[in-house]
């Protein structure tokens, strides 16, 4: 299926005409006196029950959810939007914990007040205590607070803060994570190892040393040897003026304390160590690793993620006890996580990258090891558990009884687009792991066992659903078995002789495990936690954002036992999601429409197409980044259609590489595709259609419009608009070579599509075949995830970037755009916009100050609330008349 440009009209002649038609339907109707059905336009103030803008702020959202060990207790955070009294930042967020109990028997009772906010619950193994989070002049430091009433303790005074609590098994201990930086961790360990930055003809140790002693001579009495003068050269006329003085000379050596040896005009040792003085300071910023882009400004020096303990004092409900030094459970140039305490509190599971001398920032592999829980002065002592080849581990989940760690792995051979895969393991290291997930072809997160070992639990996105399940990799005993006995599955491998830690995967390591389904398919599970009996999860649902819900094991009778959010819906309309599926290009595209809660029988809304990012994003009514955009803008009267085009995750791994070099006409076909099926409704407008999307999406927007001008204004937000440039500004940068298959340098230097090919997307060259050299896999490229290539990297790239053909926009365009946003990058979109503005086609870019990419679900308050105004205002321009 394909979409032609060449049929449609300017958005500048659409309007005049529809000036024209609209005046001429006027008219009939005064000639005929006839009735006609109505198009619904975007409404100018929605009623008392209508979800809007400001309504943001009353949403509650809920998130680490964690059950006590006795089953009784949940808690949980709540993040909440609150006014301060700062005129430049009127709201602000909060974070609180509560507590309900798991049989939802009472109303939930919030159990920190502080503004601080409180975060990363963790209780102690009695069921009568938390661990948690909370920042101190802006570091996060670990608190302990009694459930049943008593003031926080702080238990930590990290100089880089303190997350990720967690208690020993016997709660005498507890252990948390910390970021250290290079020369922090330099300092960490005793031999005074250095780290090796990838600089240009320097050594890491080059400005260690000092600089070498100067000889000066002292003259001294002659009787009394007291010194006259010093002198800083020995020459024959000192000894002439020694000579005259009746003086003695004197040789002495004078070291120069490494301390004070930087000097701008001293020697090359000097000068480095002036350099690397002001290079500490950040002033200037010196750049040397390959991922050197944080999240909102750049990020030339490497932190590693380590994990410590400390000793909890026994009298910390009672009294304020001097707080207790921490001891490393790791140390050295890598990082670690997922840490969990093994049942006999002795040793910890974790995972981390291997010990290698190549910068971390290159190294993807990720294995599991074990770690020694060390006494004080202890030098820390891990192990490697597991290696996977060709695979990155993490999250490792320990049975109860500590027989079997469960973790994830993703596969380097599918750079970009693996599945995150289930795998289990013995601890004693007999048996191969075994992977469990493969047949599901899902990822699956946030696993975790049941207390009794029998089941783990994950979260998986699947076709627009985020649902809860559950695998059962065990044979259950049968009645001749002894109590508590867990055979292995019939299809685990034999046991060997000996234990072995590095694997290679093969087939006989694939044991599939189908996994339950415990909640519905319109639901998004953000959180839970279980028991043998009861589930605790917090949800997403069409009619509500986040509250929390209890159910058996099973799945089976579920209750909502929180209102954080269901109090203040009681008399608003929220809108429901209808899904429909397309077909095209072979695939059946999922897709849901939304009808404006407010639209009449016979009336018809205005069409607004919405677009996931990603691209390997996947949307459905249980996406809760989204239920307030949507739940807002049909309540303002639009109609809304998204959909999951090729490229998103949820729908198998085939169609999530069905994208690869192909990021622009196979997903816009998909889209355009729900879209007409939306516009065949009989309450939508398909004369009157718009289109917005962020970061991938926003890239998709730009994409649409410059091959077809069938949308009356479109919104691209954060997106990515020139792929070569991406490569070099964004942050995702790895991306590019795994999506298209190499480096904007390789391939030569295509021919442009001509104008007449355009009518059916851009052509690609199906018959030729580019392999990527092995040398790639040095810049992040370990391999891809399909066999051979359309076309080179450079022409791809080209052909796929949305600035390539920014002479064929016309659809009205607002950009907006982060000043701090470096997942994308900002120069594409100034550079989008200026093209545009040369162009004199209708543009305008919106800039928020002090923000980053995650703007829409995680920035200030405000700046969410103008985006989704402008969004709304702007798209309304484009299906309403001026007079209007």
């Amino acid at each position: 299926m394909t979409y032609a440009a060449t049929p449609s009209l300017s958005p500048y002649r659409r309007f005049t005409e529809r000036i024209d038609r609209w005046c001429a339907v006027l008219f009939s109707l005064l000639v005929a006196l006839a009735p006609l059905a109505a198009t619904a336009q975007p409404t100018e103030a929605p009623g008392p029950s209508a979800i809007t803008a400001m309504d943001l702020l009353n949403i509650h959202q809920i998130s680490d959810v964690t059950l006590s060990p006795d089953g009784r207790t949940a808690a949980y955070v709540v993040k909440t939007v609150e006014e301060t009294p700062s005129e430049d930042r009127p709201y602000a967020y909060r974070q609180r914990i509560y507590v309900v109990p798991a049989n939802g028997r009472s109303a939930p009772h919030v159990l920190t007040r502080s503004p601080a906010g409180a975060t990363n619950p963790a209780w102690h193994p009695e069921s009568d205590r938390l661990a948690f989070v909370r920042p101190v002049d802006g570091t996060p430091q670990v608190f302990i607070l009694p459930i049943f009433g008593g003031e926080p303790y702080q238990l930590t005074d990290a100089p880089n803060g303190a997350t990720s609590p967690q208690w020993s098994p016997n709660g005498e201990h507890l252990m948390y994570a910390s970021s250290l930086s290079r020369s922090e961790v330099a300092k960490q360990l005793a031999f005074g190892a250095t780290f090796g930055e990838e600089r240009w003809n320097r050594s890491p140790s080059d400005t260690l040393g000092s600089e070498q002693s100067r000889q000066l001579v002292v003259l001294r009495d002659s009787i009394t040897l007291d010194p006259i003068d010093t002198l800083a050269v020995n020459s024959d006329r000192i000894a002439v003026l020694a000579d005259s003085l009746n003086a003695l000379r004197d040789t002495i050596s004078q070291p120069i304390p490494s301390a004070t040896a930087s000097n701008p005009d001293g020697s090359l040792l000097q000068i480095r160590k002036w350099l690397g003085e002001r290079r500490s300071a950040d002033d200037p910023r010196v750049i040397t690793r390959l991922d050197f882009q944080g999240e909102h400004e750049l990020d030339p020096e490497v932190s590693f993620r380590h994990f410590f303990i400390v000793d909890v004092p026994g009298n910390v409900m009672s009294a304020t006890p001097e707080r207790p030094a921490a001891r490393p459970v790791t140390s050295g140039f890598r990082s670690y996580g997922g840490a969990e305490w093994l049942p006999s509190g002795t040793q910890i599971v974790l995972s981390g990258a291997p010990a290698v001398a190549t910068h971390p920032d290159r190294v993807r592999q990720r294995d599991l090891y074990v770690a020694e829980v060390p006494d004080a002065g202890d030098t820390p002592d891990l192990q490697r558990l597991l290696r996977l080849e060709r695979y990155a581990l993490s999250n490792p989940r320990v049975t109860s009884d500590g027989t079997t760690i469960a973790f994830t792995a993703s596969s380097l051979n599918q750079s970009g687009y693996a599945q995150t895969e289930v795998g289990l393991f013995a601890l004693d290291g007999r048996t191969k792991p075994r992977l469990i997930s493969m047949d599901y072809d899902r990822s699956v997160s946030q696993i975790k066992w049941s207390p009794d070992g029998w089941y783990l639990y994950g979260v998986s996105a699947s076709e627009g659903a985020f649902p809860l399940i559950r695998f059962a990799p065990f044979a259950r005993p049968d009645a001749d078995s002894e109590e508590g006995e867990r055979p292995d599955a019939p299809a685990a491998a034999p046991e060997a002789e000996t234990s072995t830690a590095v694997f290679a995967v093969d087939s006989t390591m694939i044991t599939p495990v189908e996994p339950e389904i415990l909640t519905g398919p319109e639901t998004g599970v953000r959180s839970y936690d279980a028991t043998d009996a009861t589930l605790v999860y917090a949800a997403t649902t069409v009619q509500n954002p986040y509250e929390l819900y209890t159910s058996t094991v099973g799945g089976d009778n579920e209750r909502r036992i929180s209102s954080h959010n269901a109090s203040w819906l009681t008399d608003k309309t929220v809108a429901t999601h209808r899904k429909i599926e397309v077909e095209n290009d072979g695939r059946t595209i999922d897709a849901w429409v939304i009808r404006p809660p407010g639209l009449s029988e016979g009336e018809t809304a205005p069409l607004l197409v919405e677009m996931h990012g990603g691209p390997s994003a996947m949307w459905g009514p249980g996406e809760a980044t989204m239920w307030h955009e949507f739940q807002m803008l049909a309540a303002r009267g639009f109609a809304i259609v998204y959909a999951n085009p090729r490229g998103s995750g949820g729908y198998g791994f085939d169609f999530k590489t069905a994208n690869f070099q192909d990021w622009g006409t196979g997903p816009m076909n998909d889209v355009l595709a729900a879209a007409d099926a939306a516009a065949d409704l009989e309450w939508t407008n398909a004369e009157q259609q718009v289109l917005t999307g962020g970061s991938y999406a926003g890239y998709l927007t730009a994409w649409i419009i410059s091959q077809t001008d069938r949308f009356d204004a479109a919104v691209a937000q954060r997106g990515v608009y020139d792929l070569s440039v991406f490569f070099g500004e964004g942050n995702a940068w790895r991306l590019v070579p795994t999506h298209f298959g190499g480096y904007p340098w390789e391939g030569a230097y295509p021919v442009p599509a001509q104008d007449s090919a355009r009518a059916d997307g851009i052509p690609m060259p199906v018959d030729s075949t580019y392999f990527v050299e092995e040398q790639a896999s040095g810049f992040g490229l370990d391999s891809l995830a399909v066999d051979s290539l359309r076309m080179p990297p450079r022409e791809a790239l080209l052909r796929n970037s949305p600035q390539t053909f920014v002479r064929d926009i016309e659809t009205p365009l607002l950009i907006m755009h982060a000043d701090n946003d470096l997942r994308t990058g900002v120069i594409q979109s100034e550079l989008l916009y200026r093209s545009l503005k040369v162009l004199d086609r209708p543009v305008e870019y919106v800039r928020y100050p002090n923000a980053g990419h995650d703007l829409s679900r995680s920035g200030d308050p405000q700046h969410r609330i103008d985006r989704l105004l402008r969004i709304y205002e702007f798209l309304t321009r484009g299906i309403t008349d001026p007079q209007e």
